[in-house]
């Protein structure tokens, strides 16, 4: 095998947005002329992601024209796209990887239970919904996903009446938000809700911060631990509804009832006990478009929840000035299976070797998905495959829950890296800045599973990988060159000779800038321009052009 150290400039192709971005259904002769394209942008590799390509491929919503394009897409090329993209790359001059995300075999797109789309294309239940877009493996075996602890819910949790409610304004200002505005909507289905005709009282109260909260996405502090907080209770009722949705009745004017969704609202039994739950806020990553509370549902427990909202927000559009609670907790992860379940590694084996079948040059890796998406990231990782494991070796906390898991999936690495150098192939990890270090973004725990140790050390000691991929998403792009845990990253590969790729969103402003820095920095062996859908553009007569003109500007560079 022989690995390269001249510099070379990649493509990554997540082919699913190519599809839904695209004006028709994508054909054998559209993945041609994005590989000549690529070619004539000085492109040498292209990394091709694999959702479920070689056993079957992802279930596909196609209720409205962009999922119903992919769709399409897919039964034009079949279900191994990435067997169609091996072999117009390798046409074309070029390498080909595939890109494959162990932990993404159910990205967390949820439609609402009582939704027409939830009845038709939903395949697996979670609170609120039913999720879709989901490996068949996982429908087929969904107890093999990241299971959550089951020590600290009531078994009764959702039968238990809600007898009041607080709603906490992030700070003890003035608002605009008074007793008579307040409405209590609710739904047997998370479908359209139904405003109660109930009385209930509220009473105001200044009260001290629980905890420190800070907005998901800045990480600005909130409110700190024991500010004061302008806080209504509302309560005189008995609400059994399995959804309750509170909103107001503005219409104009400036909102100031503001706080995070997950911070807003709390509900009580009718001891005072709070109830664990999951919150919705109006926020979706998937199908955002379509929620309203009055004519479709809401989508819980996203993994975005914790931003900033105004509950006195006008709500005419049914995803605004809204917060809503259902009782308990998804009892596993959307889609993401557990490392440490002997079925699912022989399965990613399977896949692997699927993948190798279609002539690919090698395979990269990826921890970083969309399966894992939930509010309560730190309560998963439970299943009893691994508690067994912690038994084992006297005890099980979180420490120990991380280390057995964090071994088991350094054991797939191990044997991956086998299966993919026995078949003469080259086997590349992505070494994720962001989240490999001690205290990382908060909004970059949706990404990853918790309560795993990533040993990437281990991986680049023990000769795990061929090759690296230097990625970051939250990071600035000088965190390359200054930051400690990318200078450890690099440090270390290069004391093993492992040649070392950067890979991040593609700026077109800063493109050709941060392009000649990593080039003429030395360290690195590549560039990866991430991804197609941002810089290629299907055409109806099956070309494909160049979106980016700073894209192809890069050939001129060398």
């Amino acid at each position: 095998m022989k690995i390269r150290y001249d510099f070379a400039l990649e493509a990554f192709a997540d082919f699913p947005d190519d599809a839904i971005e695209a004006p028709v259904p994508i054909t054998a002769e559209h993945i041609d002329a994005m590989m000549q394209r690529l070619v004539e942008c000085g492109v040498k590799r292209v990394s091709w992601e694999a959702y479920g390509d070689g056993h079957g491929g992802f279930f596909i919503p196609d209720h409205d024209s962009r999922w119903k394009n992919m769709a399409q897409t897919y039964q034009v090329l079949g279900q191994n796209t990435l067997g169609i993209a091996v072999e117009a790359a390798h046409r074309h001059g070029l390498e080909i990887y595939a890109y494959m995300k162990p932990y993404e075999t159910g990205p967390a797109a949820i439609f609402p239970e009582g939704s027409y789309e939830g009845m038709v294309y939903g395949r697996l239940n979670l609170i609120g919904g039913r999720m879709t877009w989901v490996d068949t493996f996982v429908v087929d075996h969904p107890h093999l996903r990241i299971k959550r602890r089951s020590d600290d819910l009531p078994a009764d949790i959702q039968s238990i009446p809600i007898c009041s409610i607080k709603l906490r304004k992030r700070n003890d200002l003035p608002t605009r938000l008074t007793a008579e505005h307040i409405q209590i909507w609710a739904s047997d289905l998370n479908f359209q809700y139904r405003e109660l005709d109930i009385p209930f009282t509220v009473t105001e109260s200044i009260e001290p911060c629980a905890q420190d909260v800070h907005d998901l996405f800045s990480d600005t502090l909130v409110s700190a631990k024991g500010d004061p907080q302008r806080v209504f209770t509302l309560s005189g009722f008995n609400l059994t509804d399995p959804y309750v949705l509170i909103t107001t009745d503005f219409t104009d004017g400036t909102p100031d009832f503001d706080n995070t969704d997950l911070a807003m609202l709390s509900a009580y039994d009718s001891n005072g006990q709070e109830i664990p739950g999951v919150i919705a806020s109006g926020i979706a990553i998937w199908f955002a478009e379509q929620v309203d509370f009055r004519n479709w549902g809401l989508v819980y427990d996203t993994g975005y929840n914790g931003q900033l909202i105004n509950l006195d927000a006008p709500n005419l559009t049914g995803n605004k000035g809204i917060i809503a609670f259902a009782r308990g907790r998804n009892e596993y992860l959307p889609g993401a299976l557990c490392e440490t379940e002997p079925e699912v590694q022989n399965f990613w084996f399977k896949c692997i070797n699927d993948l190798l079948d279609t002539g690919v040059d090698g395979i990269d890796f990826r921890e970083e998905n969309h399966s894992t998406h939930t509010n309560h990231p730190l309560e998963y990782g439970f299943n009893e495959v691994v508690l067994e494991k912690c038994r084992e070796r006297g005890q099980i906390d979180l420490p120990t829950i991380s280390a057995v898991r964090g071994d088991a999936y350094t054991e797939f690495l191990a044997k991956a890296k086998k299966q993919i150098n026995a078949r003469g192939k080259l086997m590349r990890i992505h070494f994720q800045m962001d989240w490999y270090r001690p205290n990382p973004h908060r909004h970059r725990m949706l990404a990853y599973p918790m309560n795993l140790d990533f040993q990437w050390q281990r991986w680049i000691n023990e000769d795990l990988t061929d090759e690296a991929v230097l990625r970051f998403y939250s990071l600035p792009f000088d965190s390359i060159f200054k930051d400690e845990v990318a200078r450890e990253m690099i440090t270390l590969c290069q004391s093993k000779n492992i040649p070392i790729t950067v890979n991040r969103y593609i700026n077109p402003d800063t493109l050709e800038d941060e392009y000649k820095q990593v080039r003429d920095d030395g360290r690195f062996a590549g560039f990866i321009l991430y991804e197609t859908a941002s810089y290629l553009q299907i055409k109806p007569n099956g070309a494909c052009e160049i979106s980016v003109p700073t894209v192809r500007t890069l050939k001129d560079m060398d």
